[in-house]
């Protein structure tokens, strides 16, 4: 459901949207994790949105910070807010960041390949050195086909497509469209399909074809992933709006990041013609309607799990509950739509 017209509803929108900022900004951002740079991608958005300069400053300050420590050091870092170093360099010339999200480029260019292609990002880990996992179609090759934009350097551009397109052909489904949670190089993929990790593949192939020419080689077999992969979205949506942790299990319970996440990304879809509004359209107003019915009233998006690495059925269908920064981000970036 669009969210209501008129003066008055733009001023509840404005303190729904810092309501949830606030709330964001209590996340300890001490170590970079998975989901963080979503969490300050929906802050730098949010920011936009209200013209608030405190609040971007909150962001560059944090960044700045990395930035003047030894970045890139550690395989741990691949899930740093590289997007977001180049987001605020962007707007504020700050030459730390571009040197911190040049140094960034360079440790992802140095992990290892696997046989089909397909970089692993913790080769430090003895039991993660082989392995790949749908979350990092997000933070990648966004990142990279940016920072080669800018900068004017292919080889960032290249190195982001090649990434982004050896994740999606190992972790797809043929059957389904949908993406299975990881890859291991000696055990193949791990037969489950979760729902946040199919939601960070949305929203990375959307980024990185937004960002990528219309001519660009790539482009075809990244638009026919993302039309299979929303196929499959779209006929296992609970009739609530939101989707079952393990997507195509209905025994499994329903949770919120996936929808946020839809709500979010697939309106740039619609603008860029990358896929039909008529198609998909209702599939996202209920994702986004059911996500604002989750809006606790301190600001959280509620029915968010915690961490999950890869493993059985049961690592999926026991997860706890709780305020999470990818939830958080991702329901600021929706939000912020509509008081642009």
């Amino acid at each position: 459901m669009p969210p209501p017209s008129g003066r008055g509803s733009a001023a509840r929108n404005e303190e729904l949207l810092r309501r949830v900022a606030a709330r964001t900004i209590q996340w300890q951002f001490q170590a970079w994790g998975f989901g963080e740079a979503i969490a300050l991608r929906g802050l730098l958005r949010a920011a936009r949105a209200l013209d608030d300069a405190e609040m971007f400053q909150f962001v560059r300050a944090l960044l700045l910070a990395y930035a003047g420590r030894e970045v890139g050091q550690s395989p741990a870092e691949h899930v740093a807010p590289g997007r977001e170093l180049v987001n605020v360099y962007q707007r504020t010339g700050d030459e730390p960041l571009l040197r911190a999200a040049r140094r960034l480029g360079a440790m992802h260019a140095s992990f290892p390949c696997g046989p089909h292609g397909a970089r692993m990002h913790r080769p430090d880990l003895s039991g993660w050195r082989r392995q790949i996992w749908a979350d990092c179609m997000d933070n990648e090759a966004p990142f990279l086909v940016l920072l080669g934009t800018i900068t004017g350097e292919q080889p960032y551009i290249d190195q982001g497509l090649d990434e982004i397109t050896a994740y999606a052909r190992l972790l797809q489904d043929e059957e389904t469209g949908l993406l299975f949670h990881g890859h291991e190089e000696a055990c193949g993929r791990n037969g489950q399909l979760w729902a946040r990790g199919n939601g960070w593949a949305l929203m990375g192939l959307i980024e990185t074809l937004r960002l990528i020419p219309r001519g660009c080689p790539a482009r075809a077999e990244l638009e026919w992933r993302l039309s299979r992969l929303c196929a499959g979205l779209i006929r296992c949506q609970d009739e609530s709006g939101l989707w079952h942790t393990v997507v195509a299990d209905p025994g499994t319970y329903l949770e919120s990041t996936l929808a946020a996440m839809v709500a979010s990304s697939m309106p740039a879809a619609f603008e860029a013609g990358m896929l039909d509004e008529k198609q998909y359209g209702a599939m996202t107003r209920m994702a986004r309607q059911a996500v604002m019915n989750m809006i606790a009233d301190d600001g959280s998006l509620q029915l968010v799990t915690e961490a999950t690495p890869v493993g059985e059925h049961a690592m999926y269908a026991t997860r706890r509950f709780g305020v999470y920064p990818w939830g958080q981000g991702s329901l600021l970036l929706m939000l912020s739509e509509a008081c642009e």
